[in-house]
């Protein structure tokens, strides 16, 4: 779901590749990236950060302005208003109560978390975030679960009496595949379209279906060249990124997010829902703040879903 507008060249298997040019880097730095087969733009967004400094020998600082110039030729911007005229975008949960109650969470430029068990309704309440987008923006919902349920979110805009959600979908089930899709075709699809929600569903997935190659270390590295990449596009395009996360049973702290505290630094923010376990409690949800500056952590909101989405 993108086109390149950048200049590429052909790898050895086909595929094209953006390379870096004499043009874009010093005499002395662009030697070095040949030296060591790091002329691929493509390899300073994957690569962690210690793996280059032990590889090239170049300062953090020398790093970072690489890694800065890789950014730019793989999704340069494209400016259709000027700064000075371009408005502060609202978003929304899609409902009035959790508007209220949490909606100075939704800023650009930050990452926040839904989480919860299965059933509870994260995908429900993604979708109708996706919903409430204004037509002349467009969502990113990122499936790593098999898919998602276009009908369902048909009957939420259709409930609302929204025509149509301009929500650009990709489904991405194994590891390997859903790291091509944050590191690559996210940025080369938020160059070319005005994306202003991001939705990962979900963030854990791919990591616990199988086994990752090279173990933890790897899968830890993995993890957070996701969350650093999700950082960077969120502040880069003035978007909000929600990433839905599953569950997980410990056996002294009891239920808590998956991925561990790995995951847990590359956020801004994080909502729980959870089924309410009482009489009469059929559809009803309850929202809770479980990490934010901007309000008191335990803030909660019981919700009811209906046909236009949880309320």
């Amino acid at each position: 779901w993108y086109q390149r507008r950048v200049r590429v060249s052909k790898g050895r298997d086909g595929r094209k590749v953006i390379v870096f040019t004499g043009h874009d880097l010093s005499h002395n730095i662009y030697e070095t990236l040949l030296q060591h087969n790091l002329i691929t733009c493509e390899k300073w967004v994957v690569l962690p950060l210690p793996d280059l400094l032990e590889q090239t020998g170049l300062t953090l600082s020398e790093i970072k302005t690489i890694q800065a110039a890789a950014s730019e030729k793989l999704c340069p911007k494209v400016h259709s208003i000027s700064p000075s005229s371009e408005k502060s975008f609202d978003w929304s949960f899609g409902s009035r109560n959790l508007d209220i109650s949490f909606g100075c969470l939704l800023k650009e430029g930050k990452v926040l978390e839904i989480w919860g068990s299965s059933g509870s309704g994260k995908t429900q309440l993604a979708l109708q975030m996706c919903a409430a987008i204004p037509p002349k923006f467009c969502s990113a919902y990122i499936s790593t679960e098999g898919g998602i349920s276009t009908s369902r979110l048909f009957d939420i805009c259709h409930a609302r009496g929204v025509t149509t959600a301009n929500c650009d979908i990709q489904a991405c089930n194994a590891v390997d595949s859903f790291c091509d899709c944050v590191l690559r075709q996210l940025p080369l699809l938020l160059a070319t379209k005005p994306v202003k929600l991001v939705v990962i569903d979900s963030i854990a997935a791919p990591f616990r279906a199988g086994e990752v190659e090279g173990g933890g270390v790897r899968r830890a590295q993995k993890i957070r060249s996701i969350g650093q990449q999700l950082k960077y596009l969120s502040s880069e395009y003035n978007l909000l990124v929600v990433v839905l996360n599953q569950a997980t049973d410990h056996p002294i702290k009891g239920r808590l997010p998956a991925l561990g505290m790995t995951w847990s630094y590359l956020i801004n923010s994080r909502l729980r829902i959870e089924k309410l376990q009482h009489e009469n409690a059929m559809g009803a949800r309850r929202v809770s703040l479980d990490k934010g500056s901007c309000l008191k952590l335990g803030t909660f909101v019981n919700c009811i879903i209906q046909k236009e989405g949880l309320l």
